[in-house]
């Protein structure tokens, strides 16, 4: 058995990246004017529907059912030049990485937004490609490295939302995935004409204008950087990295609020930018019904998995979640008491 160093950490609730604000706020603040074009039928059918036919499930002694009305939609932000885990480079695995993931539950019921931030060093269940291809098998591996497996989009898009339902227990449905690249930081950033923060760190490395405490208004590449490097700022912990996405993410949201209400197009053209640059199974009907349906629900705290971070001996970090937080999670969330 290899020796690990292991690092005890206690549950840090840390906000989310730039993609999930984005769309988080405009599921809670879209145009009312929506109302009527994009009303989502009363009738659920599809995704995590017919759940009283799928019977009860048992947990810590009670009977629990899925709720009936419930809308999972995961956001991941890709990393395509992070170091490869102990894989060449081949077509079938150029996906890049998901750095940030995010798992949202729109609750219909409650009118409520649950958020799950997944730690991309999670280890966990991952489907492995073989030299042409095909599926041989799964591997416990950090789950931020499924989305490198596949040749399309679409396929690491596949892979991923598996690793995180993998995580989960499996018997979750994801209704839809909502992925963007890094790079496309920058477009999103200038949409909102620039989103100001204060350095929370020493970054002078990074740029020299970067010192701690400094307040400064990203823009473009700048705004790339800052929720994107690691290894050379602070610790070079994921974790100082997460850190810094939410103090973007917080930011982003003040600037989505003034942009709404300055412009009650403002929505729409925000959607029309972030479709361009997006991989998404949802179609612009549905993402519009869902953000319209959801324009009033609380948004509440971000939830992350209790667990703990073992350095391994071939110096790539791992994530273990406490045995039973993501059952945990799920049942507190996604069930209900019969």
């Amino acid at each position: 058995m290899r020796k690990r160093k292991r690092i005890a950490i206690s549950r840090i609730l840390v906000a989310a990246a730039v993609f999930a604000a984005a769309l988080i706020l405009l599921l809670a603040y879209s145009d009312r004017g929506w109302n009527e074009k994009y009303s989502r039928p009363e009738k659920r059918e599809e995704g995590n529907t017919a759940f009283m036919e799928e019977g009860l499930v048992t947990w810590n002694g009670d009977s629990y059912r899925k709720k009936p009305a419930m809308t999972l939609i995961l956001v991941a932000g890709i990393d395509k030049e992070t170091e490869e885990q102990g894989y060449a480079r081949t077509r079938y695995r150029s996906g890049g990485q998901a750095d940030f993931l995010l798992l949202l539950a729109v609750d219909h019921g409650e009118k409520k937004i649950h958020q799950l931030q997944i730690d991309r060093d999670t280890m966990a269940q991952i489907t492995i490609l073989g030299v042409y291809g095909n599926e041989t098998g799964t591997r416990e591996l950090q789950i931020c490295l499924a989305h490198s497996f596949g040749s399309r989009p679409d396929d690491n898009a596949k892979y991923t939302v598996r690793a995180v339902k993998n995580l989960l227990g499996g018997e979750i449905e994801i209704d839809g995935y909502y992925i963007m690249d890094y790079s496309a930081v920058p477009v999103f950033t200038d949409a909102l004409d620039g989103v100001p923060v204060t350095i929370p760190e020493d970054m002078t490395g990074v740029n020299p204008e970067w010192f701690e405490g400094h307040t400064i208004t990203l823009r473009g590449q700048d705004a790339e950087t800052f929720v994107r490097t690691r290894k050379t700022v602070g610790q070079g912990t994921n974790a100082e990295r997460m850190n810094r996405q939410g103090i973007y993410m917080r930011s982003a949201i003040n600037r989505i609020h003034q942009n709404l209400a300055r412009d009650e197009n403002f929505a729409s053209a925000l959607l029309a930018t972030m479709r361009r640059i997006v991989t998404t199974n949802l179609s612009e009907q549905r993402l519009l019904e869902e953000i319209n349906a959801a324009r009033s629900y609380e948004v509440l705290s971000i939830d992350t998995l209790p667990g703990e971070y073992v350095l391994a001996d071939n110096g790539f970090m791992e994530f273990y979640p406490e045995e039973g937080a993501a059952e945990s999670w799920v049942m507190t969330h996604l069930y209900t008491l019969r």
